[in-house]
């Protein structure tokens, strides 16, 4: 278990799934915790167990694709809790199964606005007041399909795509500010979002199964550790060996 007592965590997405055992992970670890979403109902739920692991937790009701909204929301996590050592940027939404030529625009620009807008959202103003505070870590969820392709999936590959390179840019810009920008790219899991996930895609996992959400949580808290202090840039794939195979 890291130890990140004392320290200070924005989890995004965390009504649920990954979001959700990010927000439990870092308050496990010893972190307080603000927890943002849409989902106030899901917030409640996470709230309940952050605190039930012996951490704070503060709920911010918001949509990432509203950079105003986003703003406030560090804010107010900074005025709870003092500081923001660390973000979990994750919320996301898969958008439709749908070929390109026949993707709704409303649908597709929604995509791009919550998967990858979000998170630039979200680091804009995390990166903001880390400057100031002179240290920082900050994971985003991308996913195996930031570095590969699916077909009839074209908004969700290329936010995510965009997500790898927005991740790698802020490494490299603010290494010498002392923050250190990643991002962890979940393979299949278990969420709402791969609910319907096919035999035929799980057959080329080579470990052969679905990963759970709390795998991937600590891939994010690890991350943002002591232990990964001079990891800068990196996209950890949490893929099962998918895109190796």
């Amino acid at each position: 278990m890291e130890d990140l007592a004392g320290q200070a965590v924005l989890v995004t997405g965390a009504a649920s799934g990954i979001g959700r055992s990010s927000a439990v992970a870092f308050a496990r670890a010893g972190a307080s915790v603000a927890l943002l979403d849409v989902d106030g109902e899901g917030l409640a739920a996470t709230a309940e167990l952050v605190r039930a692991s012996g951490s704070a937790a503060e709920v911010i009701v918001a949509d990432v694709a509203d950079v105003d909204a986003v703003a406030r929301a560090v804010r107010d996590t900074v005025e709870r809790f003092g500081r923001l050592d660390a973000a979990h940027n994750n919320a996301g939404v898969a958008g439709p199964f749908v070929p390109l030529d026949e993707y709704p625009p409303d649908e597709f620009l929604r995509v791009l606005q919550v998967d990858l807008l979000g998170v630039w959202h979200c680091m804009r103003a995390e990166i903001a007041h880390m400057r100031r505070q002179g240290r920082g870590a900050i994971v985003n969820t991308s996913s195996m399909l930031g570095d590969a392709a699916m077909p009839d999936n074209g908004a969700y590959v290329a936010a995510k795509h965009g997500v790898n390179g927005l991740t790698r840019a802020a490494a490299v810009e603010l290494a010498g500010a002392g923050i250190r920008v990643n991002a962890v790219a979940p393979g299949v899991t278990r969420t709402a979002m791969t609910s319907a996930v096919s035999a035929e895609l799980l057959q080329r996992v080579p470990l052969s199964r679905i990963a759970e959400p709390e795998e991937i949580a600590a891939a994010a808290v690890w991350l943002c550790s002591p232990g990964a202090s001079y990891i800068t840039g990196a996209i950890l794939v949490a893929d099962g060996g998918w895109l190796a195979g």
